[in-house]
């Protein structure tokens, strides 16, 4: 390799960097922003990638939002282009870390067995369990 070829790479890399943090940065301040909405009472969808365990759906993952149900019990998640999919309620979850950088990955499992992952912002994982029905550790 000669020396421009390693400049490139170093401006390349230089250029990545940029923009992740950059990505990072706008990824968080609008999940904030929904944050902040949710606690005023405003009903706003957490956008998250799901993806089904089992069932018909399980090779099935998506972009999509997880949004409150209808009569404002359970959870709704609705991919563009496709029906909406009401979620069972009384299940729980477990929070881990993603391979990618800012996100969580919720894997709920509902009552009759179903899983699910839900992969979210971390500022929004906390409000994405409570809108699937899971109980918040500090109310016990």
């Amino acid at each position: 390799m000669d020396l421009i070829t390693l400049v490139e790479f170093a401006v390349l890399a230089l250029v990545a960097l940029l923009a992740g943090t950059l990505m990072r940065r706008t990824v968080a301040g609008r999940a904030a922003g929904r944050t902040a909405a949710a606690t005023g009472g405003a009903a706003v969808a957490v956008p998250c990638q799901a993806r089904w365990r089992q069932g018909m759906r399980r090779r099935f993952f998506g972009y999509g939002k997880l949004g409150a149900g209808p009569d404002g019990a359970g959870a709704v998640f609705k991919a563009p282009l496709r029906p909406a999919v009401r979620l069972p309620v009384g299940g729980r979850a477990a929070v881990r870390e993603s391979f990618r950088p800012g996100m969580r990955v919720l894997e709920y499992r509902a009552p009759d067995g179903q899983r699910i992952d839900f992969q979210v912002y971390d500022a929004e994982a906390a409000r994405a369990a409570r809108l699937l029905g899971v109980p918040d550790p500090a109310d016990r």
